[in-house]
């Protein structure tokens, strides 16, 4: 079976579920990028934590085809001169060096990056108003996706993740730390998979700044290289390659 006959196979085995959710609770579901395209490896996957909308607004029925296809404003994000007017996803992909123009290369390529969420279901303050049944399916959802597609790098974008993701009954193959002590953002693993956990994009207080978030990823994209073909470190060394390189910028940077 391949990549995409397993994801075909899960949205088989979760869009009921969804359906069933959606009209007990009249919410709507989606997911954000398409994810019928997919065919092979994924370099990248970024999670939100639920589509901005309203909870209790109306239900959707959909087939595991049209779930697949992604949120059918996905190509919307972009204007006629190619340059991102979605907020979410403009500020999303500065975390990760991107200017405001398509990059299909890399960050705009649905083959090779996927953007999605803990739970599909919409609400307007995401862990705040969202129902705990429309979050726990999603997560466990999302942790089958990650299973399926097995991507290079996680970023979780949303403080917590890792903790919320934990307590799913199927976070067994989950560990995080903490890199600075009075910094929230987190470094970690899904599955064997170097994932770093940041503040939201749409974030209206930010710990430092949000060129520390861009830092504080890069910093980790750096610490995780081994150039031994999946050979992935033990999540202490990163930690303390993180830790070490931000010290030796406080002793030898001068203003």
């Amino acid at each position: 079976m391949n990549v995409q006959e397993e994801i075909v196979k899960w949205a088989e085995k979760y869009v009921p579920e969804f359906n069933k959710l959606s009209e007990k609770y009249n919410t709507s579901y989606y997911t954000q990028s398409p994810l019928n395209c997919i065919d092979g490896e994924v370099d990248l996957m970024l999670i939100g934590i639920n589509p901005k909308g309203n909870l209790g607004d109306g239900s959707s029925k959909k087939t595991a085809e049209e779930y697949l296809a992604g949120n059918r404003c996905w190509s919307e994000r972009f204007n006629k001169e190619d340059k991102i007017v979605w907020n979410f996803n403009q500020r999303a992909r500065f975390f990760l060096g991107y200017n405001d123009f398509r990059h299909d290369e890399s960050i705009d390529n649905d083959k090779k990056t996927v953007w999605t969420n803990l739970s599909p279901f919409e609400s307007k303050n995401g862990n705040n108003d969202l129902k705990k049944e429309l979050m726990e399916i999603g997560i466990k959802s999302t942790l089958e996706l990650i299973g399926i597609i097995r991507p290079k790098r996680i970023i979780l974008l949303g403080i917590n993740a890792f903790e919320q993701l934990e307590k799913s009954q199927e976070g067994q193959n989950i560990e995080y730390s903490k890199v600075f002590s009075n910094i929230k953002a987190q470094v970690g693993r899904i599955n064997n998979i170097p994932t770093v956990c940041i503040d939201h994009p749409c974030s209206r207080q930010w710990e430092v700044s949000n060129k520390f978030n861009s830092m504080f990823v890069f910093l980790h994209e750096l610490a995780e290289i081994t150039n031994k073909k999946s050979d992935v470190k033990p999540l202490k060394e990163v930690v303390k390659i993180m830790h070490d390189e931000m010290k030796l910028w406080q002793d030898r940077v001068v203003l």
